[in-house]
């Protein structure tokens, strides 16, 4: 019997959790499932997406591989995108953890990998229900990014690289990956991206054209979207990103919430640009001025994650969800190196408190909008960085951390 439970336990609580989560998963009305298919449905009839679908910025690559969901039901179309968001967030959690072993010369046991677990979710669940709650995307892609890590870890360089580049396709974000790729010599993954992304982002245009427009689908989001958002938001037809927003959790939203980019938009700019600049040169450190060990791409995804957050000109709650990979990645090595074990239990609680803990609704309305405004989930991101510096640089091996016995149970026969 336990040996039952032990092998279908956790499936039958992530069922009967999923059952009951759907009908809170149903109420939003504007939500995804409302706008990703308007914006199908507007590339279906050819129009122009900036005026069809105003409301949706993302690459026109997502917009055209939600063109199925334009043609069912709305009550098909929910619960068909539920199932895909929840096989998505398991095979998001699951490939994280494969990916993450590959630190350790040993594996982890039953019960070291069910505390690795339980602490990964309890950190991260709220992002993971904030993208069921909005109906988001962001889930999906990230799967796509896990999926192309997988590859690249086991030497499938074209796969792994078309992969990534599929996500980068849809959510735009990802494309950070590219030049990482290229810094770390892995030319074919790079070619694979590439390829890939080109096919996805300019299908739109091989099959549809927006009747009375001089520019295909993928020109009008560069320069209405992408690119007024990075460079020229004030010439932006649709200024999402723009003003003091304490739901912008970027860098650029913090930096807003500080400095008036109306009255100051000089003084806003440099500093914007300013941060960003110091924020990729410590992330090219970590990765470049690591010592080299095995299985370390992990690490490396995991800042590239955290960099995909601060980088972009507007991320949203849901967009967190991609701190599942270092917030099991720094979960495990938290278990396991008993070199890093202080720091490690330090900046994840502060992480915690951070990120999910002043900002929910048990702590009320009040308390999060505070936190919000104070850019919490910034920090919260950003704090996480401590504790991959402190491993990147330490000396101690983490492929020969060997597990802590004295807390655990004996493991079952």
């Amino acid at each position: 019997m336990r040996k039952w439970l032990d092998r279908y336990g956790p499936w039958i609580a992530l069922l009967v959790a999923s059952v009951a989560y759907y009908r809170r998963y149903l109420s939003p009305q504007d939500a995804g499932m409302v706008l990703y298919p308007q914006a199908a449905q507007c590339m279906l009839d050819n129009q122009v997406m900036q005026t069809c679908a105003g409301a949706f910025t993302y690459p026109p690559g997502f917009a055209f591989i939600m063109t199925p969901f334009a043609m069912m039901p709305m009550g098909l179309r929910l619960f068909v995108w539920y199932v895909i968001t929840v096989g998505a967030t398991v095979g998001v959690y699951k490939l994280a953890e494969k990916l993450t072993e590959k630190l350790f010369a040993e594996p982890f046991g039953l019960v070291e990998q069910g505390w690795a677990r339980i602490l990964a979710l309890i950190l991260s669940i709220k992002f993971a229900l904030a993208v069921l709650e909005n109906q988001a995307y962001d889930t999906l892609s990230m799967l796509f990014v896990m999926i192309g890590l997988t590859g690249l870890a086991k030497g499938r360089e074209l796969w792994g690289g078309a992969a990534i580049g599929f996500a980068a396709a849809i959510k735009a974000t990802p494309l950070i990956f590219l030049p990482y790729l290229i810094v770390k010599r892995r030319f074919v993954a790079a070619a694979g991206f590439t390829v890939v992304l080109l096919l996805v982002s300019y299908a739109p245009d091989i099959f549809f054209t927006p009747q009375g427009a001089t520019q295909g689908y993928l020109h009008a989001w560069l320069k209405h979207i992408a690119g007024a958002s990075l460079f020229n938001a004030e010439a932006a037809q649709f200024n999402f990103w723009s003003g003091a927003n304490s739901l912008n959790h970027s860098l650029r939203g913090a930096v807003s919430l500080q400095i008036n980019e109306v009255t100051q938009a000089g003084l806003f700019k440099a500093v914007w640009y300013g941060v960003d600049l110091a924020f990729i040169v410590l992330c090219a450190a970590l990765i470049m001025l690591r010592k080299e060990r095995p299985g370390l791409l992990v690490i490396d995804a995991s800042i590239l994650l955290i960099a995909t957050l601060m980088l972009s000109p507007m991320t949203s709650r849901s967009h967190y969800v991609v701190l599942i990979l270092p917030y099991v990645v720094l979960s495990m090595v938290m278990l396991r190196d008993q070199a890093t074990k202080s720091i490690g239990i330090v900046v994840l609680a502060a992480s915690f408190i951070l990120l999910t803990a002043t900002s929910n609704d048990v702590v009320g309305k009040a308390m999060s909008d505070w936190a919000y405004f104070h850019s919490f989930l910034v920090l919260g991101a950003l704090s996480l960085l401590i504790y991959i510096a402190v491993i990147v640089w330490n000396p101690a091996t983490l492929r020969d951390a060997k597990p802590y016995v004295a807390p655990w149970p004996k493991e079952p026969d």
